[in-house]
């Protein structure tokens, strides 16, 4: 039998030990180091915070999300933002974005950063007073004849996360005439950079006439949002609901839509034309839904040296019961997702990915309470050593 000194000096070349490896596979798990960047009633007037969306804007973290008044969808909520200029590490005061008025309630954050005018956009829905997703008070269909109960779009920009122009209604080049009901993302969209349409702005939404039947479509602009079209509708009924995007190749544009209604698995389509249509709506194995929204992100493109020349694609979703969150990762431009990992035990639900820089990725998730966080993970880290993701030219 062992003596409890002997015991001891184990348990200390265990700890000394144990950092060390811990290290080798990259750190701390992710859900134990997460801070917090917006916490109800914290310096601010809100009962709830949910719907989070995150975009690196040349170097600043830009977080927005919904700042509810009470705990439902449709609170008289607005667009509140919080930056971070270390990667993550400490967030501002939450500031507004997009402030509500007259009852009404901003929803559906969509981040896109536009790297040619170095810009950040938003773009929400805004519900007026008493209506409500679901329910007998549902948005109208007629947005000129029935004012009072239409949802509508709007845009605005800001070039450092903290001063946003006055926002901009877009609802009549970026919504179907016969849908009543649309949501951004909620997710960051996406500025196209190869291919005929380098520069487009795509906000891929799902649209309906009426709630639960929902189709794919895009809000797309070629002059960094001034102007703006929408595109064709996808085939409708196959269980989609809020969509995440990522450019693939040549300028298409991947999605993955959580499963409505309970269905266990997400659903995926492509557009080959910058979002103008869309391909067959298909669902995806390797992408466990579990009713709940997903995150998704472009890490890396096959040309990006800096990046270890590998196409990596990220998506981010909870278990069962929006508990304990995951990473997967595509090697293959979404075909198949080889690599999974848990993020670490807790509460999880929405949740948004940006690259941080070379080799590192940020998750902004809802966490417990109606609060949400940020955490960051390696690629070395999700992959256990067997990839960095980052390019000779970034190792130091």
């Amino acid at each position: 039998m062992r003596s409890y000194q002997s015991i001891s000096l184990l348990a200390v070349l265990l700890a000394a030990f144990l950092p060390e490896t811990q290290a080798k596979k990259g750190g701390v798990p992710p859900y134990e180091k997460a801070v917090n960047v917006f916490v109800p009633g914290e310096e601010n007037p809100y009962a709830a915070i949910r719907i989070p969306c995150i975009v690196n804007a040349g170097g600043t973290l830009i977080a927005v999300a919904e700042g509810r008044h009470s705990a439902g969808d449709q609170s008289n909520n607005d667009m509140i933002v919080s930056i971070s200029k270390n990667g993550g590490k400490k967030w501002s005061k939450v500031h507004e974005a997009a402030k509500a008025d007259d009852g009404s309630s901003l929803g559906n954050p969509c981040l896109i950063y536009d790297a040619e005018k170095k810009q950040t956009m938003l773009f929400y829905q805004r519900y007026p007073q008493g209506v409500k997703e679901q329910g007998p008070t549902f948005p109208s269909v007629g947005w000129e004849e029935d004012k009072d109960k239409a949802l509508r779009n709007f845009v605005t920009f800001s070039k450092d996360g903290k001063h946003w122009t006055k926002p901009v209604e877009v609802t009549t080049t970026t919504r179907h005439a016969d849908c009543s009901i649309i949501c951004s993302g909620p997710n960051p969209g996406v500025q196209l950079t190869q291919g005929p349409h380098k520069g487009r702005l795509v906000v891929v939404c799902n649209e309906a006439v009426k709630f639960g039947n929902w189709h794919i479509t895009a809000a797309y602009s070629d002059d960094h949002g001034k102007t703006w079209k929408i595109g064709e509708k996808s085939e409708s009924g196959k269980g989609i609901n809020e969509i995440s995007s990522v450019e693939l190749p040549e300028g298409h544009v991947f999605v993955v839509s959580r499963s409505y209604a309970g269905g266990d698995t997400r659903r995926i389509a492509t557009s080959e034309d910058g979002g103008e249509t869309w391909g067959t709506v298909e669902t995806h194995d390797e992408l466990p839904s579990y009713n709940c929204q997903n995150g998704l992100t472009r890490y890396s493109f096959e040309e990006d040296e800096k990046y270890g020349g590998k196409s990596r694609i990220i998506f981010s979703a909870s278990s069962p019961g929006r508990i304990d969150g995951f990473i997967k990762m595509s090697y293959d431009e979404g075909k198949t997702w080889p690599v999974k990992k848990n993020i670490g035990p807790g509460e999880f639900a929405y949740s948004a990915l940006c690259t941080v820089k070379p080799g590192v990725v940020g998750l902004l998730f809802e966490s417990e309470k109606h609060t949400i966080k940020f955490t960051t993970f390696s690629i070395k880290w999700l992959t256990d050593g067997k990839d960095t993701g980052i390019g000779k030219s970034e190792q130091k």
